[in-house]
């Protein structure tokens, strides 16, 4: 028996960049940005710094929510990642719900 497949990320930081709203072709809004992160964690019992630049989109209602938000805003993120579009190997977070 297999266990679930599983594909969450929560992810929190600073809204830094943000595309021109636009629709899908059956009239959802869309969102996509950049959110930039900064942490410092525990990895083999040493600190390890991160700080990078993460691409996310959305759709729907959670899109129109982040369209409105003014660079610089700190999110507090949730989604799955996937490939960017079908042909594509690149990954981008989908974000489906942020505080």
């Amino acid at each position: 028996e297999h266990s679930p497949q599983v594909n969450e990320i929560s992810i929190n930081g600073t809204l830094t960049a943000r595309e021109a709203v636009r629709y899908t072709p059956s009239g959802l809004e869309v969102f996509e940005g950049t959110i930039h992160h900064r942490s410092e964690l525990m990895e083999t019992n040493r600190a390890r710094r991160l700080e990078f630049d993460c691409p996310v989109v959305s759709y729907g209602d959670t899109a129109k929510m982040l369209n409105r938000l003014d660079l610089g805003t700190e999110v507090a993120a949730r989604g799955f990642i996937a490939p960017r579009s079908m042909k594509s190997r690149r990954l981008i977070v989908h974000i489906t719900e942020f505080i």
